[in-house]
């Protein structure tokens, strides 16, 4: 048994290195002066966290947050982290339609949710699945699609391990 929990930390360890070191870099990690985030491909395993559905326009008495041309705005709608996760956020916007638009961001880490307007029409979305990686999108307020997405990853580790393959080569 104890020895099957090692070969298995050995596999995982070797996994996230190789995963780290062949991926294909704009710059790699060896070139940052400090970790930062880097973009990939969006991962369709995860197209279910992100749920895009019409709502009665209501009343809101929550914050809006008015688009450049003053007339769209959006909300967020943000989960109680005091219990336990995951957790879900909704975005509710308004494009002078019927309906709001929700955009539902499911299962996510208890991690801040960032969403700004880019311009009149189109809205900037991160949130993060656990503590290293993420997804960010653009929202089209006027045709209620996301025009845009890809994962996010929190480039700590691929720093630090480009950092100790460096200094093992000295």
């Amino acid at each position: 048994m104890r020895h099957e929990k090692i070969f298995f930390l050995l596999a995982i360890f070797q996994f996230l290195t190789v995963g780290v070191f062949s991926q294909a870099w704009h710059t790699t990690p060896d070139k940052w002066k400090e970790p930062r985030l880097y973009h990939t491909e969006f991962d369709r395993a995860y197209a279910d966290r992100i749920v895009i559905t019409k709502e009665t326009a209501g009343r809101t008495d929550r914050e809006k947050v008015m688009s450049a041309n003053g007339a769209y705005w959006f909300s967020t709608m943000s989960p109680d982290t005091a219990r336990p996760g995951p957790w879900s956020t909704d975005i509710f916007v308004f494009n002078e339609r019927e309906n709001l638009v929700r955009i539902r961001l499911k299962d996510h880490a208890g991690y801040e949710v960032t969403v700004h307007w880019i311009n009149e029409k189109l809205i900037y979305v991160q949130f993060w699945l656990g503590r290293v990686l993420g997804i960010c999108f653009i929202f089209d307020a006027e045709t209620e699609k996301i025009i845009y997405k890809e994962m996010v990853n929190d480039g700590g580790i691929p720093f630090g391990q480009w950092r100790e393959k460096a200094g093992a080569g000295k």
